[in-house]
């Protein structure tokens, strides 16, 4: 199933709530923008979310480390103790 939606449209006051959760809870998620460059995947057998585009770290970064943890991986390799 796929859905297509502004997310500056969706999840406020007044608004129809977002379609789905970005977390995963069963099934692989992913957000995209139309061209690709900014987005997210949760995988859920890791219970992981990557996300993806220079714009969007930016801005989210430093808030998902407080909310979700420290990463588990940057640019596809491990960070953190081995």
């Amino acid at each position: 199933m796929s859905y297509r939606f502004a997310p500056q449209e969706v999840g406020g006051p007044g608004q129809p709530a977002w379609p789905l959760s970005p977390y995963p809870d069963g099934d692989y998620y992913l957000f995209l923008t139309e061209d690709f460059r900014i987005g997210s995947f949760g995988h859920p057998w890791e219970e992981s979310l990557c996300l993806f585009g220079e714009a969007l770290l930016d801005v989210a970064a430093t808030e998902l480390d407080k909310v979700l943890g420290l990463p588990i991986r940057r640019s596809g390799k491990a960070v953190g103790p081995a």
